[in-house]
């Protein structure tokens, strides 16, 4: 996820004041301040480590006394540290250890939309380099939550490593969809047309498109049992004839998609393009009796807005 911030930048604190500048009531808690002070102006890693743990129990021991200067210098050491380690850990594809420090700064800070955004983006992440969706279902609830926590106004400071909140917003949407395409492709489908609405990269890749025709895929499937079925039981023609009309609009939604998909997936070099493409054809032969007009239809579906999956 490649985070700017840069450990050298958040352990180097403003500690360095001599100790004598802060009361003098408790030489254990001035010495325990002054060995974490020592640790941080090195750029070991384990001195580092070390210096975190150390604070970590100087703040179970002083942290009440939230006025008192030391115990600020160290809960600000505390809490960049864990954010720092945190990115870290998403960067390295360790979600467990992500989520844990991640749950832990939300404890404290619960409207940390910049927190929430990463750890749905890390459980997509995973999902997307290692195809692990074992995150999945969190990936998706805190998603979810950081649609509602930019709904409601509070951004965060930062959108790293998204752009800014229409990316965010469209990836976001995206991560919902990803992981409820092959439980629930209307949910899907509805994610990742939303997705689509934001200036992102997300428009131009082949996936979400792909993922609106699984949806109409599926949807044409029962509603042909239910159409045969009302057939065999001679059902009223209203009935029949209400169904063959949407059985067509079916039938232009997933040529729609499938042209859409096809375009990026060719940009992409993606190696299902020849599948979507064979599939395509398939549908669009049928419904027209014939391949004519084809690479016509291809060039042209983008002159037409992106039909809305709930309207159908």
């Amino acid at each position: 996820m490649n985070k700017s911030i840069k450990f050298s930048f958040l352990l180097i604190l403003a500690m360095s004041l001599a100790i004598s500048a802060f009361a003098q009531n408790n030489p254990k808690k001035n010495e325990e301040f002054g060995k974490i002070v020592k640790l941080t102006q090195t750029k070991k890693p384990a001195e580092q480590d070390k210096a975190y743990k150390m604070a970590k129990d100087f703040l179970a021991q002083y942290g009440k006394e939230e006025n008192d200067e030391q115990v600020k210098k160290i809960k600000d050491f505390v809490d960049k540290y864990t954010l720092a380690t945190f990115n870290k850990r998403l960067d390295e594809l360790k979600i467990a250890e992500a989520f844990a420090l991640g749950r832990e700064i939300l404890a404290q800070e619960p409207d940390n939309t910049y927190v929430v955004i990463n750890m749905a983006f890390g459980g997509l992440d995973l999902f997307q380099k290692k195809k692990d969706a074992s995150f999945g279902a969190d990936a998706t609830n805190y998603a979810k939550q950081a649609l509602s926590m930019m709904e409601a106004g509070k951004m965060p400071k930062s959108f790293e490593p998204l752009k800014d909140q229409a990316e965010a917003t469209a990836v976001m949407h995206y991560i919902i969809g990803s992981f409820a395409l092959d439980k629930d492709p209307q949910e899907a489908a509805r994610n990742f047309y939303k997705a689509l609405q934001y200036e992102s990269s997300i428009k131009n890749s082949s996936f979400p498109y792909y993922a609106l025709a699984v949806n109409y895929e599926k949807a044409y499937e029962n509603l042909a049992k239910s159409y045969q079925a009302k057939v065999v039981n001679k059902a009223p023609e209203s009935e029949l004839l209400a169904d063959q009309e949407k059985l067509e609009k079916l039938i232009d939604r997933m040529l729609d998609s499938y042209a859409r998909a096809l375009k990026f997936a060719a940009t992409d070099n993606d190696t299902v393009k020849d599948a979507w493409m064979q599939r395509f054809t398939q549908i669009y032969t049928h419904k027209n009796q014939s391949n004519k007009g084809l690479n016509e239809y291809l060039n042209s579906v983008w002159n037409t807005p992106l039909p809305d999956p709930s309207k159908i």
